[in-house]
C-alpha cells in the first residue's frame, strides 16, 4: 500500500486520472461478475419465507438454511447419479483426450515424418469444415452408440485445435533430447513418456484444463445422445431445471417427497455443479497461463 501511495505521489495529474479511471473500470468490471455469483450463493441459503418478504432482493440474509441442498444431495438422489456419471466422463474423457492429442502431436512435431503436411492439413480443415449434427447423430446411431455410457467420453475425445498448441509446444523442446534418447535404444513411445512429456507439464495442465471444462460443461451432446435419466450428467439436469422453472417428472418420482420452491433448488443446484470448477481452476491457473503464452509465442 506505502509503494502505491509513492507512486501515486510521484505521477503527473493526468496519470493520476488514469489510473483512478482504470480502478473505477476494473472495480465495476469485478462487481458485475462477483455480485451475481453472489446472489445465486445467498438465495440458495436463504429460506423461502424471507426470499418472498423481501421480494427477492437479498444480499445478506437474516436466515440461514441448507433447505434446498438437503434435498438435492440426500441419499440416492437423481444429483448423485449425475455427479458420479460427470466425474466418470470428465475424467475418463480427460485421460484419453490427452493421449490421443499428446501421441498425434507428437507424431507430427516429427519433422522428418514423411507426409507431415498433408496430414496436418487434414486435421486444420475440420477447423473449418464439420459434418453438422445430423450426420453425427446418424453416424452415433448406426454404431449402435446412442444412449451408452461411454458416447459421452468419444464424442469430445479429440480437439484438432489443441492437438496444434501441443505440437507447437513439442516443436519447442530441444531435438538433442530425443536425439540422445534414440541413440541410446529409446523407442519412440519411451522418448514420448519419460522425456516429453514431463518437460511439458504446463502445456498438459494447460490442455488437460480445456478439455476437463469442456467435459464438465457439456449438456448438448447429452441432450442428443443420451435419454436415460440414470445416465444423464450433471449439466443436463442442471439445463432441465432451469429451462423447464421446475423439477423434471423424472426427477420428481425419484424424489417421492415434495420438492421445495424452485427458485431455491435452481440456485442451490447452480453452486453445486459450479463449485468444483472453482475449486480446481486457482490450482491450474499458473500452468494454464504458461502453456497458453509458450504455445503463442512458438506458434
Amino acid at each position: 500500500m506505502n509503494r502505491i501511495k509513492k507512486s501515486l505521489g510521484r505521477m503527473e495529474w493526468n496519470e493520476r486520472l488514469f489510473v483512478g479511471i482504470n480502478y473505477s473500470v476494473l472495480t465495476l468490471i469485478t462487481l458485475v461478475i462477483v455480485l451475481p455469483f453472489w446472489y445465486v450463493m445467498v438465495v440458495s441459503i436463504t429460506p423461502y419465507q424471507e426470499f418472498i418478504e423481501r421480494n427477492g432482493f437479498i444480499l445478506l440474509p437474516r436466515q440461514f438454511s441448507l433447505e434446498y441442498y438437503e434435498y438435492l444431495l440426500r441419499e440416492g438422489s437423481t444429483i448423485y447419479k449425475a455427479y458420479y456419471t460427470t466425474i466418470r466422463n470428465t475424467v475418463g474423457g480427460v485421460m484419453l483426450a490427452l493421449f490421443l492429442t499428446a501421441t498425434s502431436a507428437y507424431a507430427l512435431a516429427e519433422k522428418q515424418l514423411p507426409g507431415r503436411r498433408w496430414i496436418l492439413l487434414f486435421f486444420v480443415l475440420t477447423l473449418f469444415f464439420r459434418g453438422g449434427t445430423v450426420p453425427l447423430y446418424i453416424t452415433v446411431k448406426q454404431m449402435g452408440l446412442l444412449n451408452t455410457d461411454i458416447i459421452l467420453i468419444l464424442i469430445m475425445a479429440y480437439s484438432a485445435f489443441l492437438m496444434i498448441i501441443m505440437k507447437t509446444f513439442f516443436e519447442s523442446l530441444p531435438e538433442s533430447l530425443r536425439e540422445s534418447a534414440a541413440i541410446d535404444g529409446a523407442s519412440e513411445f519411451r522418448i514420448l513418456w519419460q522425456i516429453v512429456l514431463p518437460l511439458s507439464t504446463p502445456a498438459l495442465a494447460a490442455i488437460g484444463l480445456m478439455y476437463m471444462v469442456t467435459y464438465w460443461n457439456d449438456f448438448f451432446n447429452a441432450l442428443l445422445y443420451v435419454s436415460d435419466w440414470n445416465k444423464a450428467p450433471v449439466q443436463l439436469v442442471l439445463r432441465t431445471i432451469i429451462a423447464n422453472s421446475s423439477l423434471p417428472p423424472e426427477l420428481l418420482e425419484a424424489a417421492g417427497t415434495t420438492p421445495p420452491p424452485t427458485v431455491g433448488i435452481q440456485m442451490a443446484c447452480i453452486i453445486i455443479v459450479a463449485l468444483p470448477m472453482l475449486v480446481i481452476y486457482p490450482f491450474l491457473q499458473k500452468y494454464f497461463q504458461q502453456g497458453m503464452l509458450i504455445g503463442s509465442i512458438k506458434g
